[in-house]
């Protein structure tokens, strides 16, 4: 099935590739969970507060690992081109810029909903402080 799957999408081989979906499910995980399943209340508060500074290092290393793609992409390809004698083989040229290009397009795509989500989450933290502060208020002055 994986044989299938590398012969139909050959860039699935590459281990950045996998990091990088990795990371992103993750953080898309904890990001949806948080922002539109769990109920707002002072135990998702806590845990939000656990998570949230996680949640943006593990989206800001999203481009990081496009570059380190790149670079994995690019030394495969000078490499190959030491060894096998120079630019003559286009097809060695063409598949790991391929490999680099598409590496770092995928860090930059998935970074950048990843951020919309921790913005809104952000959002519905400072809204949660903000009424539970107020409703801390109404009980104190009655």
């Amino acid at each position: 099935m994986m044989d299938a799957l590398t012969e139909s999408w050959p860039l699935l081989d590459n281990p950045v590739v996998w990091a990088t979906l990795v990371v992103a499910l993750f953080c898309y995980g904890l990001l949806i969970r948080f922002c539109f399943v769990e109920r707002h209340d002072q135990d998702w508060f806590e845990a939000t507060q656990y998570w949230h500074q996680s949640i943006r290092q593990m989206l800001a290393a999203l481009p990081l690992l496009g570059l380190l793609g790149t670079i994995t992409g690019l030394t495969a390809t000078f490499i190959g081109m030491a060894r096998d004698g120079g630019l003559a083989l286009q097809e060695l040229v063409t598949g790991g810029i391929s490999d680099a290009l598409f590496t770092t397009q995928l860090g930059l795509v998935l970074v950048i909903p990843g951020l919309l989500l921790a913005g809104l989450l952000s959002h519905q933290r400072r809204n949660w402080m903000i009424r539970s502060e107020h409703e801390i208020l109404n009980r104190t002055k009655d």
